[in-house]
């Protein structure tokens, strides 16, 4: 199988951090091209010399879907958006930590084996205008389309359609949920933790989490894990380390929105780190330098 693979680059400081050097020598192994667009940094470092085929800078607009879609236009000399050449695209960004692990066994994992679009990540969004069925989602940050999506006027029509909308929240409703209801419609959609397939949050999950010291903290995150609908990369990062996805999303120890332990958190890090040979090193120099800025 013949496969690109496309990383949307941004940093505040305009530097391609060591952490992204690490995930593109990893991505190289699984990668027939490796294509980088960045709307921050304006060369590659020395250090990428010969493990990046094509490197694209662009303006600081559109998100990450507006460097996909210059990724994809980068593979597709027609005008298209379909990739000629190539069985597979994956389009990730730099806003995880990883692969904490070699990314080759993802390429052929039996639960999105048969799929047309797949991700590590399959959560599930409210229902739109108070409907009652939860809606699809395949997280942007890892996403891969196989040729007969690639060759779909639906996968055309929907990356001619991408433009630089003001907020990130428009982007998720328009692009993040419209790749799996518009441009994969009719197409096997599969991620490797599938949260329509999973239990519910339980007690598990958070236990690890909860301290007297800290009640208020606590009764936030038990009172958000009885909602049905979460996200599974910040509320459930263990359970996705242990489905065999070696990513750690930068928002769950910078931001932590579901107030979980640090601790807990960094130990389950270093565990998968230490069993994938990363070094979690620069995990804690990423963090301490955009921690740094504010």
């Amino acid at each position: 199988m013949r496969r690109a693979v496309i990383l949307a680059h941004h940093d505040p400081d305009g530097i391609v951090d060591p952490h992204v050097v690490k995930a593109l020598e990893r991505y190289r192994g699984v990668a027939d091209r490796l294509v980088v667009v960045s709307t921050a940094a304006r060369r590659l470092p020395g250090a990428l010399a010969g493990t990046v085929d094509t490197f694209l800078a662009r303006d600081n607009t559109g998100y990450d879907f507006g460097s996909w879609r210059a990724g994809l236009a980068a593979l597709s000399p027609r005008g298209a958006f379909d990739a000629p050449g190539y069985d597979e695209v994956l389009c990730v960004n730099d806003s995880v930590y990883g692969p904490l692990a070699d990314p080759a066994p993802l390429m052929n994992d039996p639960r999105t084996a048969g799929a047309d679009l797949w991700g590590m990540v399959l959560s599930r969004q409210p229902p739109r205008g108070g409907g009652r069925t939860p809606r699809p989602h395949l997280q942007s940050w890892f996403f891969a389309a196989r040729r007969a999506l690639l060759a779909a006027p639906s996968w055309q029509r929907f990356w001619e359609g991408v433009t630089a909308l003001d907020t990130k929240a428009a982007v998720v409703a328009r692009y993040e949920l419209g790749l799996s209801e518009r441009a994969a419609a009719g197409f096997r959609v599969a991620g490797l933790y599938d949260a329509g397939l999973a239990p519910p949050a339980g007690w598990a999950d958070v236990a690890a989490h909860l301290s007297p010291r800290r009640p208020l903290r606590s009764w936030r995150l038990l009172r958000k894990a009885r909602r049905p609908l979460h996200n599974p990369a910040e509320l459930l990062p263990a359970r996705l380390l242990a489905a065999g996805v070696p990513y750690l999303k930068v928002a769950l120890l910078r931001v932590n929105h579901y107030g979980l332990d640090p601790r807990v958190v960094r130990a389950g890090l270093a565990a998968a780190a230490a069993a994938g040979g990363y070094d979690a090193a620069l995990v804690d120099a990423h963090l301490a330098r955009i921690t740094a800025r504010g």
